[in-house]
């Protein structure tokens, strides 16, 4: 069960319990996860963009496409990391994630 989850951080706990026995309960699965110390998680949420956001980080990345290593270096502040995603809905995902995992 616990292998089950680490190879696919987005399965389920009926997933999970569909595939290693028919026989066995969803809260069976969680348990035995918890147990492992294996949490689920939602997963960080991606920055939706549309054709306008688009259009504006293609200018932006057209406007410093010639900066060196350097320039970044010295003269670039930088935020959080952030995975971007065009489309999608608002459903929340989870996943399944050890504590020391991001």
């Amino acid at each position: 069960m616990v292998e089950e989850a680490s190879k696919n951080h987005h399965t389920t706990y009926f997933g999970i319990a569909k595939k290693v026995a028919h026989n066995v309960s969803t809260k069976t699965v969680k348990r035995r996860i918890e147990q492992k110390n294996l949490k689920k998680c939602v997963a960080q949420e991606r920055v939706y963009l549309d054709e306008d956001l688009t259009q504006e980080r293609l200018e932006w990345a057209l406007a410093y496409r010639h900066w060196t290593r350097e320039m970044w270096r010295r003269k670039a502040m930088w935020g959080g990391e952030v995975s971007v995603e065009r489309g999608g809905g608002k459903r929340r995902k989870w996943v399944f994630r050890y504590p020391n995992e991001k």
